[in-house]
């Protein structure tokens, strides 16, 4: 796979044609004594806009394209890369607008077909990376892990590229062995598996740690799993607690007991009730009579009326007396019949309160003792208290039996993966033996291009894939020792002669393969010999590559090159596929 062009629509800058060998993004001031920076002019936002082409993240991480999109400069355009790969030609048309849905991607100038970023990174993968007769391990969800391996873009000033093997920061050793045995078309399996075991036992770690805290803190058990043994003694503990409560609530013979003299209490609290309202009745009824007798007592003057008649004539107020007299005598006759009546109903009343009152007594005695029962034996509480511990005991067994079932499960299976672990540790040394022809050849082509660039160093350690039971990574591979190298300049090279490795091996070994190589601000501090070096080593007729750098007028390489007419700022000029200038921005701001 190689690049053809990429652009932007509506038109941003004008279209840019990559070649094969050298591609230089250059920057350069109208004249030599210009104090306006070569730095924010575009470069490195050039290389972002491919990345973005291919898919990368876009989010306020991508600090230089989000800043341009807000500043308008990026609103409503697209990126669009063209590619050959296998003598096909493809198209990825990405918008800002939508720049993870509506992917547009087209084979040989057909029709746009839409894709959604996730899958078209899939396909991609395939397209570049799959190959039939790997014998290690591939993924198609690789795709932007590896393709970082070949855009090598400074997202900020201090970003170096002095360690070939760790090309993304953010991943382990563990995870890069994988993708960098692939690409050097090794077979990646050992790596692969102890990836997956290595993070196996990552996701375990912490939840064995929340477990064993919780023994800890909660249960006041060790944490050392060679105290085990406590933990299951606490098992045992509470089982027999558990039986034990069980037992107490199944023999307890005394609880339909509390159920009936609760009842017989109630019931007894109702009569008393009802008798004590008998009474008051009753008693209301006496104060009734009582008060009658008064009312019907006869008081009148017999001598006083028969005078009066008298006056008139003798002989009616005698009459007028005896009959009066009679009358009263009459009366004083039937109330005292009514007194003795009454009487006899108030006796009737205080005796039916009498025997009330004694019934009253008896039951209070009697629900006094059903009190005194209930209180004396504390079955209520004892009962009900019996219960809620059987819960609470019944709650923590199972949790406890349950964290320490989980717990022997994370251990078995941390073991498990821990001897699986130490049997890739023999496997290594195995592999180790296979790879030997294929290392050295790599190990040559590495000393090649080497030599070519940096002919004044020989005999050092070049390359080598070794066992390292003691690193998690459980193999190291080993490149061009910084000792060896020397400098920032010279370190960075380490990267140079590593990626050109990859491409070449792959383009020997005829691999589908992306063969481009992306170095932003890689020769910072190179020696211009060196540089040379390397600029002759691309352009050979036989390198079909495309090494595509950024190169500042003004960088530690920018000045004249002596008396080399190999390279000199006007051919860089010249053959770049992009100049930058302070008046001449990419997008038309800094």
């Amino acid at each position: 796979m190689i690049l053809k062009k990429i652009y932007t629509e509506p038109p941003t800058f004008e279209p840019v044609e990559f070649k094969l060998g050298m591609n230089f993004i250059y920057g350069k001031k109208k004249s030599t004594d210009s104090k306006k920076s070569l730095n924010s002019i575009g470069k490195s936002t050039f290389l972002d806009l491919l990345d973005f082409a291919l898919l990368s993240n876009y989010n306020a991480s991508s600090k230089r394209l989000y800043a341009a999109y807000n500043k308008g400069l990026l609103k409503n355009k697209s990126v669009i890369l063209e590619f050959e790969n296998a003598e096909i030609e493809y198209t990825i048309k990405r918008s800002f607008e939508e720049p993870n849905n509506n992917i547009l991607f087209s084979i040989n100038n057909s029709e746009y077909t839409p894709y959604q970023i996730s899958d078209l990174k899939i396909k991609l993968c395939d397209l570049f990376f799959k190959r039939d007769n790997y014998s290690g391990f591939y993924s198609n969800l690789w795709f932007r892990n590896l393709m970082l391996f070949f855009l090598k873009i400074q997202k900020h000033k201090k970003d170096s590229f002095s360690d070939p093997i760790k090309y993304i920061k953010e991943l382990t050793e563990t995870e890069l062995n994988q993708y960098h045995l692939f690409l050097m078309n090794f077979d990646n399996t050992l790596s692969y598996k102890n990836f997956k075991y290595q993070n196996d036992l990552k996701n375990i770690t912490p939840a064995l740690k929340g477990i064993t805290e919780l023994f800890k803190e909660k249960y006041d058990l060790p944490v050392s799993e060679r105290q085990l043994p406590s933990i299951n003694s606490k098992l045992r503990n509470l089982q027999i607690e558990v039986e034990k409560l069980d037992d107490t609530i199944k023999s307890f013979e005394l609880q339909a007991n509390y159920k009936v003299n609760e009842i017989e209490a109630n019931q007894l609290t109702s009569d008393i009730k009802k008798l004590w309202f008998e009474n008051y009745s009753d008693k209301k009824q006496i104060e009734g009579f009582q008060a009658s007798f008064h009312a019907d007592e006869t008081n009148i003057q017999t001598a006083r009326i028969s005078n009066l008649y008298k006056e008139f004539n003798i002989l009616i107020g005698e009459q007028v007396k005896k009959t009066l007299e009679e009358a009263i005598y009459f009366k004083q006759n039937l109330v005292k019949s009514r007194k003795n009546f009454i009487n006899k109903e108030i006796s009737s009343l205080k005796e039916k309160i009498t025997n009330r009152e004694e019934q009253i007594s008896v039951f209070e005695e009697k629900r006094k003792k059903i009190f005194q029962f209930l209180e004396n034996e504390n079955a209520i509480s004892d009962l009900s208290e019996a219960h809620y511990n059987l819960t609470e005991k019944r709650n923590e067994l199972s949790e406890l039996k349950s964290k320490v079932e989980v717990y022997q499960d994370l251990k078995k299976e941390e073991t498990e993966i821990e001897t699986e672990i130490k049997k890739l540790e023999v496997q290594i040394l195995e592999f180790k033996k296979s790879i030997e022809s294929s290392e050295f050849e790599f190990a040559k082509l590495i000393q090649e291009i080497y030599n070519a660039i940096y002919p004044e160093l020989k005999d050092i350690s070049i390359f080598d894939i070794d066992p390292a039971p003691e690193k998690q990574a459980k193999l190291a591979i080993s490149f061009l020792d910084n000792s060896a190298m020397f400098g920032k300049g010279k370190n960075n090279g380490r990267t140079i002669i590593y990626d050109l490795a990859i491409l070449l091996n792959a383009q020997k070994s005829k691999l589908p393969f992306p063969f481009f190589i992306v170095h932003d601000g890689i020769f910072d501090g190179m020696d211009k010999a060196h540089f040379i070096s390397l600029y002759e080593f691309i352009q050979n007729n036989n390198n079909k590559i495309q090494y595509i750098v950024t190169y500042n007028q003004e960088g530690t390489l920018g000045q004249e090159f002596g008396n080399s007419d190999i390279i000199t700022n006007e051919k860089i000029e010249e053959e770049a596929i992009l100049v930058l200038t302070p008046e001449k921005k990419l997008l038309g701001e800094f």
